[in-house]
C-alpha cells in the first residue's frame, strides 16, 4: 500500500459541528459565555474574532462582525477543542479526534451552550452542518493512487492519472432526508497536494441539512441528527476507499 493514515487507527484531521441561525445573535449575550465557569474549564482561551460579510444593496458593503471564541490550545498555538460564535453561526471544531462517542460527548456540550445563546436571543436554527477532514500521507512520489482510492461516481477518472497532485470536487443531494423539511447537501472535496515534507491525500466531506423553514430551539433531535450525518460520512468514506485502507481505520457501518 503506498499509503498511510495521518493517525495509527484513524485518519481523522479535524470534525467540525455547526449551526446556522435565521440572524446574528444578540451580543451581550454571545458576549455572556466569558463569564461560563464550565466552558473555561475546559476551554480556557478567550478572544474576540472578527470577520466582514458583504451586505448586498446599492453599493455592497463590507460590515465587521465581532464574536467570540473559547479554545483549548496546544503548545504551538493551534486548537484542539475550540468554540466560536460569529455573526449568525455557532461553529464547535475538534482538532484532537479520537473515536465518535467520545468526540460527540464534548461537541454536544459546546453546542448546547452556543444554542442557549441563540435560543436567548430568539433565534431559529437554519441549517445544521458536519464536516469531517481526513488525511492519508503518500509513501512515496511516484505513488499508485488505487491503493488508496476505488473508482466510482464521486470520483473523477482522470484524477488516477493525473500525477502526484490533483483535485476532485462533487457534491449532491441525499434523499430521504433526516429532517423530511429539510434538504441534505452533500459536498466530497477530495485532493493531493504538497506539504513540506510529504504528498498528502486529503479528502473533506461537508454535510448540510439546510431546513426548508427555520426551527425552534432547543433542537431536540440534535444528536439523532448528527448520529446520522457521522454514519453518512463513514459510508461516503467505504464508497471512495479500497477495502484494506477502510478496514485499516476502523470503519464500520
Amino acid at each position: 500500500m503506498d499509503f498511510r493514515p495521518i493517525n495509527s487507527d484513524h485518519a481523522v484531521q479535524s470534525a467540525a459541528f455547526n449551526v446556522m441561525f435565521d440572524g446574528p445573535l444578540d451580543p451581550a449575550m454571545v458576549q455572556s459565555l466569558r463569564g461560563r465557569k464550565d466552558l473555561l474549564e475546559d476551554l480556557p482561551a478567550v478572544h474576540n474574532p472578527e470577520v466582514f460579510e458583504l451586505i448586498p444593496g446599492v453599493g455592497t458593503r463590507a460590515q465587521r462582525a465581532a464574536g467570540i471564541q473559547l479554545s483549548h490550545l496546544r503548545p504551538d498555538g493551534t486548537a484542539a477543542w475550540s468554540l466560536r460564535i460569529v455573526g449568525n453561526e455557532l461553529a464547535v471544531e475538534c482538532g484532537r479526534y479520537t473515536r465518535w462517542d467520545r468526540v460527540w460527548e464534548s461537541a454536544q456540550k459546546y453546542l448546547a451552550a452556543g444554542i442557549e445563546v441563540a435560543r436567548a436571543s430568539e433565534r431559529k436554527a437554519a441549517v445544521v452542518a458536519l464536516n469531517v477532514a481526513d488525511a492519508f500521507i503518500a509513501n512515496q512520489e511516484e505513488y499508485d493512487l488505487k491503493t488508496l482510492l476505488r473508482a466510482g461516481p464521486r470520483l473523477a477518472e482522470g484524477i488516477f492519472s493525473s500525477g502526484p497532485t490533483w483535485h476532485n470536487y462533487v457534491g449532491w443531494f441525499r434523499y430521504p432526508a433526516i429532517n423530511p423539511k429539510s434538504h441534505w447537501l452533500n459536498q466530497l472535496n477530495v485532493d493531493a497536494a504538497r506539504g513540506a515534507d510529504d504528498i498528502r491525500v486529503s479528502v473533506v466531506h461537508n454535510q448540510e441539512l439546510r431546513q426548508d423553514a427555520p426551527l425552534s430551539l432547543p433542537l431536540t433531535s440534535l444528536a439523532d441528527w448528527y448520529r446520522e450525518l457521522h454514519k453518512n460520512n463513514k459510508l461516503v468514506l467505504t464508497e471512495i476507499l479500497q477495502p484494506e485502507m477502510a478496514d485499516k481505520i476502523g470503519l464500520k457501518i
